[in-house]
């Protein structure tokens, strides 16, 4: 620091509680293959491909649109304010330190709600799949009574240890991309035999149609949330600044390769008008694969976003936990199981609210429907999210120049030209995408209809994180911070961890 740079406001470096606790008491075990792994399964939902491949060649347009103006930029962000603060808690720290503990609250807030609206919607697709495998019909109430089992059962999948979910994490993604492969390879054959199923059109696969397709470029970009959420779990790095550039480099590049091939093998084997937009992506082994192979990918399917709800409710549960610690909620929800090391409370609560949405929206109309209502309600909510790592790095650049001057680490490069323009393209493309997320229905629905639902759903999640922050602010603030934090300063250790760290001595 040169003498004439001012010095750093006194405390500004202070750590706070949870860049300092979590490092204390959870173990790091997350390595850079399994990183990338609950990256793609955070963001990485196939369905989408059914969705895309329904809107026919366009999607492929919308779809390197949607890459270059969102998740390249928020790649380029994330990773750069992730290697500033590398702890965690993700978005929620990276918004605190640049914009006040407020701004930061509601930054994780929208980071996290998503996994609400994710676990109420996402049960439906995994019976979906089921159904199609088996070939059968289930009346309403049956249908909700299985969904809740589905979650539940994810639930208890999430409470586990951390190292054995990213054991299974790894294996499942290895069959993740041999599914990609079936699906692409058997739509290509069936094309080279056959014709393409949707007529390929030059126009189309080159340049978006927002006049005829905007709503694609909506799902695009809901298909595409969720880069900051990693780092939701930045204790549990092994390294965040060798792992976290590679996991988004890595991870993007799996993420692209899936949802191209899945939506080309689709649009190949199926003309749009028979392409189901939840299981097309599967339904179309039906046509183009050999008998048995569409129940069988149908039953793959199934477990695999079973997997991926795993992750989600794992990864979002440390939003909860840091909340507790930086008291915007009770002292319970920083509960962890000795055991496991995860957060009980955060995990289980997650659980409670998306089963009551799950029961109170479906009840009320289609479960086909209602499952596209609340993703366009998530993906309006979510991507306001990402204002809050696209403007703190402009904001961190300017507050914390000592150490972008003093320390080395990966950050965007082209200097402070090199983040403005990144900003200014995640933002487009993020105002973008709220746009065609709420005001261009997603299935044959009047545009009110659209409207209502996923303006409910939003203003509901809004009036969930008011009553959130002030009835549970108002409660932590009950207890001093000493007294929130001592049942973790005392943190027993079981027998068995004992063991292990005898053994890693």
């Amino acid at each position: 620091m040169t003498q004439t740079e001012p010095a750093p406001p006194a405390g500004r470096d202070t750590l706070m509680t949870t860049e300092l606790v979590p490092e204390q008491i959870l173990p790091k075990v997350m390595t850079t293959f399994g990183l990338t792994a609950a990256y793609v399964f955070i963001i990485c939902w196939v369905t989408g491909s059914s969705v895309m491949a329904a809107g026919g060649w366009t999607a492929i347009p919308m779809w390197v649109l949607g890459i270059l103006t969102f998740l390249i930029p928020a790649g380029m962000a994330v990773v750069e304010l992730g290697n500033l603060w590398p702890g965690q808690g993700g978005v929620y720290i990276w918004a605190t330190r640049t914009m006040g503990e407020t701004w930061g609250f509601i930054g994780g807030y929208l980071s996290w709600v998503p996994v609400i609206l994710n676990a109420a919607s996402s049960p439906a697709v995994v019976l979906q799949f089921l159904l199609l495998a088996f070939h059968a019909e289930l009346g309403l109430t049956t249908s909700i009574i299985l969904q809740l089992v589905i979650l539940w059962t994810v639930i208890g999948l999430a409470l586990a240890k951390l190292a054995a979910s990213q054991r299974i994490m790894n294996i499942v993604f290895v069959v993740y991309g041999l599914l990609t492969l079936t699906i692409f390879i058997s739509g290509l054959l069936f094309a080279v035999k056959n014709g393409s199923a949707t007529p390929f059109s030059w126009a189309e696969a080159t340049i978006p149609n927002f006049a005829v397709a905007g709503f694609l470029y909506g799902t695009v970009l809901l298909y595409l949330l969720g880069v900051e959420t990693p780092y939701n779990m930045g204790a549990e790095f092994l390294s965040v600044r060798k792992s976290g550039p590679k996991m988004i480099l890595w991870g993007s590049a799996a993420l692209v390769a899936i949802y191209l091939l899945t939506t080309l093998g689709t649009m190949m084997a199926l003309p749009t008008d028979q392409i189901d937009p939840v299981t097309g992506v599967i339904g179309m082994l039906d046509v183009a694969g050999f008998p048995g192979l569409m129940e069988v990918c149908a039953i793959v399917l199934a477990f695999i976003i079973i997997v991926a709800l795993m992750t989600y409710q794992v990864a979002y549960s440390r939003l909860i936990f840091v909340s507790g610690l930086e008291r915007h909620l009770p002292r319970l929800f920083t509960h962890l199981n000795p055991r496991t090391r995860n957060p009980v409370t955060a995990i289980l609560i997650q659980g409670v609210i998306s089963s009551l949405i799950l029961v109170g929206l479906y009840s009320q109309s289609s479960m086909a429907n209602v499952t596209i209502y609340l993703q366009g309600g998530l993906s309006t909510v979510w991507l306001l999210s990402g204002f809050f790592f696209l403007f703190p790095v402009i904001i961190a650049r300017r507050k914390y120049a000592d150490r972008y001057a003093d320390e080395q680490f990966w950050r965007i490069p082209g200097g402070m030209t090199g983040v403005w323009i990144t900003v200014a393209v995640g933002t487009v493309g993020t105002i973008g995408g709220v746009y065609y997320s709420f005001v261009t229905p997603w299935i044959d629905v009047p545009t009110a209809t659209w409207m209502t639902w996923v303006g409910g759903i939003s203003l509901g999640m809004f009036a969930l994180g008011l009553t959130v922050y002030i009835f549970g602010r108002r409660s932590a603030h009950k207890v001093s911070q000493e007294d929130a934090l001592a049942h973790l300063a005392v943190f027993d250790l079981t027998g068995s961890d004992k063991e292990a760290e005898g053994t890693d001595k």
